[in-house]
């Protein structure tokens, strides 16, 4: 194997590698996933791996903070818009969406195979769920506070559900035959979802 060139930043090696991991993961499983694969995919000796990152369980860690936190920086322009809630729900929906329909590798890892990583949900990557669901929350409380939103409204549990419903429409689509386009249902998710939480009248 020939090794990437050493003119090369740091930078691009860590994102070759990265993205390696990406891909073999979703074809192989992670479990089945092997370094030396990785390895190989990103043009690096198995070795160079290890100066980058500490395992398997690192790499899937760094994608999903890199991802997460990368949506939650493009969703921050929505959080602090005057337009109506539905039309900003619809846009945090459509950003989602846009971001699966985009990498749909990388999604199908960070939703089915981050599963089976024991060290997933523990430690640092509880700070990155931690920001996503921040950033749901706030935009629930600003409906709330502007009257949009029914005022007995649980924000934890709304957020919740939000999270679950865009989770099972994200799977339908990444476990199915993708023939058609995921970011159009946005607008008609947000409408369907504001509907059982709007204020009366």
């Amino acid at each position: 194997m020939t090794e990437r060139p050493f003119t090369e930043s740091r930078e691009q090696r860590r994102r070759a590698i990265l993205e390696s991991a990406v891909r073999v993961f979703a074809e192989h499983g992670f479990f089945a996933a092997r370094i030396r694969d990785i390895a190989a995919g990103a043009g690096v000796a198995e070795g160079t791996i290890y100066l980058y990152f500490e395992g398997k369980d690192d790499l899937l860690l760094t994608a999903f903070r890199e991802k997460v936190n990368e949506f939650v920086s493009a969703a921050q322009e929505v959080m602090g818009s005057d337009r109506p809630f539905e039309e900003r729900l619809a846009r945090f929906v459509q950003l989602q969406l846009e971001s699966i329909e985009g990498e749909p590798q990388l999604a199908t890892v960070l939703l089915l195979e981050s599963r089976q990583s024991s060290k997933f949900y523990g430690g640092a990557v509880r700070d990155v769920l931690r920001t996503y669901a921040q950033a749901i929350d706030t935009l629930i409380a600003s409906g709330v506070e502007r009257g949009e939103l029914r005022r007995d409204t649980e924000i934890p549990l709304v957020r919740r559900m939000l999270i679950g419903a865009l989770e099972e429409v994200e799977l339908e689509w990444l476990l199915g035959e993708r023939t058609r386009p995921l970011t159009p249902v946005a607008p008609r998710f947000a409408a369907a979802f504001h509907r059982g939480i709007a204020a009366a009248g």
